[in-house]
Formats: C-alpha cells, structure tokens, sequence
C-alpha cells in the first residue's frame, strides 16, 4: 500500500492520465523508480544516523524569455533509533533562514512542529500499532522476502521485463557518488500525446531519482516538465553519525500543545521534560 500511495502522487504530481494504472499495478516499477519510496516512520531508519542539507532549486522559463530561479534548503538530522528533525527554510543574503521545523519521533510515536518565532510547539502523539507477535513477524518477514524475489526476478531475469520497462518509461542510470556517498540511479520519462492538454506537439516528463542503497534515501531528484520548470533537489552536504540528542525535542522554555491524532488540544505546559 505505502509503494502503490506513492505511485499514485506520482501520477497526480505529473497529471499523466492512466498512469496510476500503469504503474500500481507493475512490479518492475518496484526496482527502479520507486526503490526511493519515503519509508514508515519506524520501519527501516534505525541504525543509519546523519546530518545533512538539502538544496532545491527550481528554474522556471517564462514565454518572454524571463528566468524565474528560486532556492530553498532542509537540513535534516536523524539519530540511530529512527527520530529526525527537519528544518525547512530559503536562503536570504547567502545565508540559511529557518522558517519551519518538524520533529518526527519513531520511539515515542510524535510528530513536533516548532514555531521559532513564537516559541512554540504543538506535540501530535500518533496512533501505536499493536506489538507483533513472533508468529506475525515471520509471517510477514517471509512474505516481504518473497516479494523481494518476485521483483528481482522480473527485473533481471523475466523475458519481457526490458520490454516491460521500456513501455512504463523506466531506465536505469550509471551509479554515481554524491556528498560522498554511492547512489544508483532511474530515470522515468513520460509522453504527453498531442492534443492531450491542448498542447500542439508532444510534451515529456523526465524525472531522475538517485537512491543511496546504504542509507535507504533519494540524494537526488531532478525533475524536468515543460509545464512547470526544472527542479533539482540535491544533497549537498552529508555527515554520517550521531547528532545531538537535544536536536530532537523542544527547547526548554517553549510553550507546547499536546494532542492525539484526530483530536484538539489535549494539554498546555511550559517546557518538555529533558
């Protein structure tokens, strides 16, 4: 479900008609574009902490020749056992200005907005599922393998699955290394008929993703639509250990708002324990 939920804003994301179709339903997708699915909180971060920026940058042609550049940053953090910060902000005068932060926590089940200008925080305490039992753990450890091999077979060994690649737009690129780390790479190109969009001549999307296997993240995305501009969105600096761990909780002195899922304010109280 997570892998088919991405696909399907994929498709929205583009405006390609019949392309969740298409895709939701190929496992050969799985191989190649979506290897940089988003994962679940808790599920596949432990063990790979780091610090990084993220630059975007989005270029964007008028019909009178104007050039429209606009850049952005995130700086994110995650520690061994899954939690991350994500600071998100522009950069003004040469320099980074924090406009928001998240804390997403994947032991405590909380997701944290900070609002630096207020000093505030609103606390989301998620829903938890049930623990596994160990019968359900192997169930589902067998079924993931198994799906695992499906996709590799029709990847690599499948009779049509170069073919089946080719009519999805699917490729794969030549490795790379990026902020020092080795990415694989897929590109994913799509065809908009004439006429489709009113458009006068064919119109195609081309969207590249660089996967660093070891780390389970995109470290790259380049996106080009003929629409809308070109986004790159690209890691450019990577330190891999831990981070402080005060990073990841509010500061002391922030007044925080605490709430479940689906609920209004449950609580107000100065601070967070530390």
């Amino acid at each position: 479900m997570r892998m088919r939920g991405l696909v399907m804003g994929l498709a929205m994301m583009v405006g390609v008609p019949g392309l969740v179709a298409q895709l939701a339903g190929s496992s050969i997708a799985v191989g190649g574009m979506l290897d940089s699915a988003p994962l679940v909180m808790g599920e596949g971060l432990k063990g790979q902490p780091y610090s990084l920026v993220e630059k975007t940058t989005r270029v964007q042609t008028l019909a009178d020749g104007t050039t429209i550049t606009r850049v952005t940053e995130e700086h994110r953090m995650r520690d061994s056992e899954g939690r991350t910060r994500t600071e998100r902000g522009s950069i003004k005068d040469g320099q980074f200005v924090v406009e928001s932060i998240t804390l997403s926590d994947a032991v405590e089940w909380t997701d944290t907005m900070l609002n630096v200008r207020t000093k505030t925080a609103r606390v989301t305490h998620l829903p938890q599922r049930r623990e596994q039992t160990a019968e359900e753990k192997a169930r589902m450890a067998d079924l993931r393998a198994k799906a695992q091999a499906k996709a590799e077979a029709l990847r690599t060994e499948h009779p049509d699955a170069e073919d089946r690649r080719k009519q999805l737009g699917l490729e794969k690129l030549p490795p790379e290394n990026i902020a020092g780390v080795y990415v694989e790479g897929t590109r994913f190109t799509h065809t908009i008929p004439v006429g489709t969009e009113g458009n006068d001549r064919e119109m195609k999307i081309v969207i590249e993703t660089w996967t660093a296997p070891d780390l389970k993240m995109a470290m790259r995305r380049v996106t080009e639509d003929p629409r809308l501009g070109k986004w790159t969105t690209e890691v450019t600096e990577l330190e891999r250990g831990e981070p402080d761990a005060g990073m990841f909780r509010a500061p002391e002195g922030y007044k925080v708002t605490e709430s479940k899922a689906g609920d209004g304010p449950a609580a107000v109280r100065l601070g967070m324990p530390q």
